[in-house]
């Protein structure tokens, strides 16, 4: 019996040292497990800190990139305003070009017209002058007539009053 207990005691020892060898391994097992999820809490937690400090500044330059983005854009409408101002004092330039290069092309017309007119006054002028010598010509020639028929006149008159004078001492005689 003896042998018997001290062969079960063995045993008992042993399957104690087996237990307690297995249950050392699982607590090491689930130590290292524990270490490494500890290990992964620990970087998640660094990894969020980060992450925290990365929205801040990432929050921080989204402010100021909107406040640029303000800046532009006024100065966007601002070089729009400009630029539609600017087009509408050149469209009412171009309005103002069309509208001299119209009153251009009629003061041409007229230039045209009344160049056309003294060419046809200067010729008519040059016809009447013409006609003008022409009837001069004539009132002299009728002037000398009339110098001739006046002359006439006289010397008819004169020998009407010489017969007359000697009709008039003829019949006394």
């Amino acid at each position: 019996m003896a042998e018997n207990t001290d062969e079960r005691l063995t045993q008992i020892n042993d399957e104690l040292s087996s237990l307690l060898e297995a249950k050392m391994e699982f607590l090491t097992r689930t130590l290292s497990e524990t270490q490494r999820f500890t290990q992964k809490i620990a970087n998640t937690e660094m990894e969020i800190q980060r992450n925290t400090s990365q929205h801040t500044r990432f929050k921080a330059e989204c402010e100021t990139l909107e406040k640029d983005l303000g800046a532009l854009s006024a100065r966007v409408a601002a070089v729009s305003e400009e630029r539609e101002k600017h087009q509408n004092e050149k469209y009412a330039q171009e309005k103002e070009v069309q509208r001299l290069e119209w009153e251009i092309a009629d003061a041409r017309k007229a230039i045209e017209e009344g160049t056309g007119k003294i060419s046809s006054l200067t010729k008519e002028k040059g016809e009447l002058e013409k006609d003008a010598k022409g009837l001069q010509s004539e009132v002299d020639k009728l002037e000398a007539g009339v110098s001739e028929l006046r002359a006439l006149k006289e010397k008819l008159l004169g020998m009407s009053s010489a017969l007359k004078a000697e009709l008039g001492a003829g019949g006394e005689g």
